[in-house]
């Protein structure tokens, strides 16, 4: 009897290792693409299997395995092979199918669930803030936090939440505030190094950051809830006030084709006075809440997901003490983010998948009078003392996966991208739309090569777009264990509506938009060698090392009003390079695992062709050493997490009348440690506690005078002082 036989039964299978020991939470793909995923004892079902009976398994730390059902048999048992190294992660961005980091042709790191645990983090920097080649500054002005990848701004990176782009770019860098997402709804995060400009369009000449949430396993209900309290440097009041208190409740539950999760969340930081005194603090106090809710279903050839994500925030700006009346400012935000994803396979060698958002943003800067007489507190009627931008952003990807044969496959796709913003400090517009379609495809001509050519032709309806978007991804298996990876990529960014269109003053910040900006455009060549050797005894090794180069023309940067040096606007700078290399090295024996990074990046700044003195490449250093030791017997686990984050040299224009000068400018550099225990107190019941910032970081020094979006000044804010805290979660899965 062939297997096609079985197509109403119920197909049982086993996932083990060459030893036979069940291999829990394995991934079973069937051809089309669909797949199961294993439960804590390796065992799975399937209802049908696709023509050809043909199978992939795979599992973190085991080579993938394609196989055939065994025939005539509703049974089967599947043993995998240990991986050359298991410290590889399954990742999904960029991919035709989730498949794990060594076998994609792009450049992926992975944040896991594991780790991020053990980060205990109340906000998302803490997960990515001692990753190489990852930089923070802050603006404590507006509450926001702005980020560096790979020697390229927060800007030109695409944060995405199940790959569907987030909208509301704000602060003064025109970025996404990474900190206004739920780390208690993250399974993991992948970062894709290098432009991707071809796949996910603009804003993704430096990388894409995919934030993947928590989802259900098959036919079970989960339940999780934590509670965290954490002092803020030396100030804290148990569960309100003073200090960070975060507390959290989410379940997940699936029963046959439908998938359901629930969750809220709740931030409330007290705030940092630091230097000041009274009303006033360094690091504003702020109020979170996150709510989701997720509605999936999926039968025979089509799934459905819907998830829908709301965030209420606001940030308490508190002014001097004055006799009469004493003025404070809230910047109040409000989004709503829906999302729709799904799958079709319309047969064994093609499938259509969507990627669909629609968000609306709004921020609200309130002025509000409390006079000190009477004690009526309200708000101000001045003119611009209450602002309010709003954005919407819809965004909808179609992607065809078409195997068209067992070393080609090819990937067809359609991105619309359409985002509006109104408000009293946006001046009219008529928004921006961006239409593009793309084709990708990936040729395997044997077993150590992999080519991946991509073209994006896009239209853009306040900016030419290049013709056509060239990228070019290739990996080479030089040995079982060495591979190399070599990409170029061309991109393309059009100004957003904030760069355009925005104006911001008030007693922090100066800014005027500029409607008159280019877009950029980029050149970028990244490699990299990847070692992944086998395993001596219960010693693993891998190590990466990287290289790239980008070349951008016509960066958006902020710079001094010529006409008023009073006044901060953007301005297109006509050449700006980044270069250099990084070097990843783990090490996992028994239960500890280290993770040991190193960045080299230089910058280079030609602000204008008028300035002979125009410096060349100025250089930065960086190293992190990661470690997670699990002690089996206590249940326990002791985590350190260090970044050393080297000086930063930088250029800043100088007016004097008609005189146009560059200054050098250097920032310092700092060190920054974190140390975390964790404990399981009873089954399900885990204990976090530790220490943050563990250095006692508050700010460092700069050179800078002037030439940003808020006037420059002697330091910058780093930290808030260390921090200690307490936290406890339950996790129970039925």
């Amino acid at each position: 009897m062939s297997s096609e036989g079985f197509a109403q039964a119920v197909l049982r299978g086993k996932v083990v290792s060459e030893s036979g020991e069940a291999i829990a939470h394995a991934t079973v793909w069937l051809a089309d693409a669909k797949g199961k995923v294993a439960d804590e004892s390796g065992r799975f079902e399937l209802a049908e299997l696709p023509k050809g009976a043909k199978l992939k398994i795979s599992a973190v730390g085991f080579e993938t395995l394609l196989t055939e059902w065994p025939a005539g048999q509703s049974e089967g048992v599947f043993a995998l092979s240990q991986s050359t190294s298991d410290l590889e992660q399954v990742v999904v961005t960029g991919s035709f199918e989730p498949q794990t980091a060594r076998s994609s042709v792009y450049q992926v790191r992975t944040i896991g669930e594991t780790e991020i645990s053990k980060r205990a983090p109340m906000i998302l920097q803490d997960v990515l803030n001692t990753q190489v080649g990852i930089r923070f500054s802050q603006d404590n002005a507006v509450g926001a936090s702005n980020m560096e990848l790979l020697g390229m701004s927060g800007q030109n990176v695409k944060i995405l939440i199940d790959g569907v782009p987030m909208v509301g770019r704000q602060g003064t860098s025109n970025e996404i505030n990474i900190n206004q997402i739920d780390v208690n709804q993250i399974e993991h995060v992948e970062i894709v190094e290098g432009p991707m400009s071809v796949v996910y369009g603009a804003d993704a000449l430096a990388g894409v950051i995919n934030i993947i949430t928590k989802k259900s396993a098959d036919n079970t209900w989960g339940l999780s809830a934590r509670v965290q309290e954490e002092s803020v440097g030396s100030s804290y009041s148990p569960f309100t006030g003073d200090g960070n208190h975060q507390r959290g409740i989410s379940g997940t539950g699936k029963v046959n084709n439908w998938d359901f999760g629930l969750g809220y969340s709740q931030n409330r930081f007290g705030g940092w006075k630091g230097d000041y005194t009274g009303r006033q603090y360094q690091w504003l106090p702020r109020n979170q809440d996150f709510a989701n809710v997720r509605i999936g279903w999926g039968k025979d050839a089509i799934s459905l997901d819907y998830q829908l994500d709301f965030l209420h925030e606001t940030i308490f700006s508190y002014g001097p003490e004055t006799r009469l009346e004493m003025l404070d400012q809230h910047f109040v935000t409000d989004r709503w983010m829906h999302r729709l994803l799904g799958q079709w396979d319309l047969s064994s060698k093609f499938a259509l998948n969507w990627q669909g958002g629609l968000t609306s943003y709004t921020r609200d800067s309130e002025t509000w009078v409390s006079n000190v007489r009477t004690g009526e507190h309200y708000p101000s009627s001045a003119p611009g003392a209450q602002a309010t931008i709003k954005y919407e952003g819809f965004s909808w990807r179609t992607i065809g996966n078409w195997t068209l044969g067992p070393k080609l496959k090819i990937q067809p796709g359609v991105d619309l991208n359409l985002e509006n913003g109104s408000g009293e400090r946006i001046t009219d517009n008529e928004g921006m739309q961006d239409y593009a379609v793309f084709l990708t495809g990936e040729w395997t001509p044997n077993s150590w090569i992999q080519i991946r050519p991509g073209l994006r032709k896009a239209y853009n309806s306040l900016y030419d777009a290049p013709g056509v978007i060239p990228s070019l991804n290739t990996k080479f298996r030089l040995a079982k264990s060495l591979d190399l990876r070599l990409a170029y990529a061309k991109g393309f960014r059009a100004p957003s509506i904030r760069e355009l269109y925005f104006d911001f003053f008030d007693a922090s910040h100066s800014i005027q938009g500029n409607p008159n900006l280019k877009a950029e455009t980029s050149d970028s060549f990244n490699g990299s060698f990847n070692w992944s050797p086998k395993a001596k005894g219960e010693l693993k090794t891998s190590s990466v090392l990287g290289f790239f180069y980008n070349d951008v023309e016509d960066r958006i940067a902020y710079g001094q009003d010529p006409e008023n040096i009073q006044i901060t606007t953007l301005f297109n700078v006509e050449n700006y390079k980044t270069t250099g290399g990084t070097l990843s090295q783990t090490f996992r024996y028994k239960g500890l695992e280290t993770n040991l990074g190193f960045s080299y990046i230089g910058r280079y700044n030609l602000i204008s062709e008028e300035i002979e003195d125009t410096p060349q490449m100025v250089w930065t250093p960086e190293v992190t050493a990661n470690t997670i030791y699990e002690i089996e017997k206590w249940d326990a686990s002791v985590s350190l997490f260090y970044k050393y984050t080297g000086e930063l040299p930088a250029y800043q224009t100088v007016v004097d009348g008609e005189n146009v000068t560059a200054q050098e400018v250097r920032t310092d550099a700092y060190h920054w440690m974190d140390l975390t225990l964790g404990k399981e107190l009873i089954p399900n019941l885990n204990l976090n506690l530790g220490i943050k910032n563990l250095l006692n970081v508050t700010q460092i020094n700069s050179t800078a005078t002037g030439g940003d979006a808020h006037g420059g000044g002697s330091s910058r804010p780093i930290g808030y002082g260390r921090s200690y805290f307490l936290g406890l979660t339950y996790q129970l899965n039925k």
